[in-house]
């Protein structure tokens, strides 16, 4: 299976996982409740996520395939691109609550792809180069 299709089952695996135990995680707490009061859903910060690390990891699949050398640089111009849209995704919903609940899950959603696509950019950066031995 080549890398693109290993990426893209990756990032399908970690946002069905991340989803699923996130939900559960937020229904033995008892705190669904809250996400009645905002405009925003789980669903919602997860989708966004997942669409903002698959760009990054397309960019990072490009940038090695066109230069490698500079896979690192661009790693970080995405996850610079990628904390401001985050920002901007989550921005009207900032001081909603007094506990923190937008803020805390948003935050747990973001990690969570940015740890996604640190291990893309690792990959990329670490490949190993096979050498045939005569």
């Amino acid at each position: 299976m080549n890398k693109y299709a290993r990426f893209g089952g990756l990032l399908f695996l970690v946002t069905v996982l991340g989803f699923g135990i996130h939900t559960l995680l937020l229904q033995n707490l008892g705190l669904n409740a809250y996400w009645k009061q905002t405009h925003y859903t789980l669903m919602g910060m997860y989708a966004f996520g997942c669409i903002a690390s698959l760009t990054v990891a397309t960019f990072l699949l490009l940038a090695d395939f066109a230069m490698k050398n500079y896979v690192s640089i661009v790693f970080l111009g995405c996850i610079l691109i990628k904390a401001v849209a985050s920002y901007l995704f989550i921005q009207s919903g900032l001081n909603l609550f007094e506990n923190d609940f937008l803020e805390l899950n948003f935050l747990g959603v973001f990690f969570i792809f940015l740890m996604y696509d640190i291990l893309v950019a690792y990959r990329l950066v670490n490949q190993e180069v096979k050498v045939v031995e005569k």
